[in-house]
C-alpha cells in the first residue's frame, strides 16, 4: 500500500514554531511523526514523502544530515520526492549534484530519490510534485510546501502537508475518499472557487 505527506521539516524548531505544532519541542514531534509512521504504514509498504523530509536554510544548516538519517528509523519503504529544502541541501552541500545526493539518501536507507514522479494507483494515474506552482495539467496532483496555508483542496489536486492531517499518513484509501469529496462536491462548489477583487 502507498502512503503519503510532506513538509515534515525535521529537526527544526522555527517550523514547529511558525506552524504552531502542538509540541513541546523537535524530540517530541520527531518522536511522534515516526512512531505514528510505523504504526499505519508496514514494512512492505511505501511512503512517498513529498519534499521537505529536512529544513535547510543555509550553507551554515547541519540538521539536514541528522534528519535524513531518521529515515532508518521508519520501518517501511520511504520514498523521497524532492522540495525546496532538499534542493538547498543539494547546492550547498553536494555542488549541485543531484545524483551525488541521491545516491547519499539511499546509503542512507531512502528506497529512492525523484525530482518529481508519476504513479498508479486504483486505475487513476498520480503526479507528485512538492511546489503546487509546478502542477501537471490533465492529471491529479499531489503536492505540499503551502503547511496549511490555501486548504487541502485545489482543483488540480490536493495538498498532502503533514499539518493538515494531524501529522498522519494519508493513505490510499484517504487519496480516494478525497477525491470522491473533491469529484462530488469541491469542483462544483462557486464558494471555493473564490476570486479576489
Amino acid at each position: 500500500m502507498y502512503f503519503f505527506t510532506s513538509d515534515l521539516h525535521f529537526d527544526n524548531e522555527e517550523t514547529l514554531s511558525l506552524d504552531n505544532r502542538p509540541f513541546k519541542d523537535t524530540k517530541q514531534f520527531d518522536s511522534f511523526v515516526i512512531k505514528q509512521f510505523n504504526k499505519q504504514a508496514k514494512k512492505e509498504d511505501t511512503i512517498f514523502v513529498i519534499g521537505d523530509f529536512v529544513d535547510c536554510d543555509g550553507a551554515e544548516s547541519e540538521s539536514w544530515k541528522k534528519s535524513l538519517a531518521y529515515v532508518k528509523k521508519i520501518n517501511s519503504n520511504v520514498v523521497l520526492i524532492m522540495g525546496n529544502n532538499e534542493d538547498r541541501v543539494v547546492k550547498y552541500f553536494f555542488d549541485g549534484d543531484f545524483d551525488s545526493f541521491r545516491q547519499y539518501c539511499l546509503d542512507m536507507g531512502f528506497q529512492e530519490v525523484y525530482k518529481n514522479l508519476e504513479i498508479n494507483f486504483s486505475n487513476i494515474n498520480f503526479y507528485l510534485v512538492h511546489k503546487p506552482i509546478h502542477y501537471k495539467s490533465g492529471i491529479i496532483n499531489l503536492f505540499g510546501h503551502m503547511h496549511r496555508a490555501g486548504g487541502l483542496y485545489k482543483p488540480f489536486g490536493l495538498n498532502i502537508g503533514c499539518d493538515l492531517n494531524h501529522f498522519r499518513l494519508y493513505s490510499q484509501e484517504d487519496i480516494l475518499n478525497l477525491l470522491k469529496m473533491k469529484d462530488r462536491y469541491w469542483d462544483h462548489d462557486k464558494n471555493l472557487n473564490m476570486k479576489v477583487e
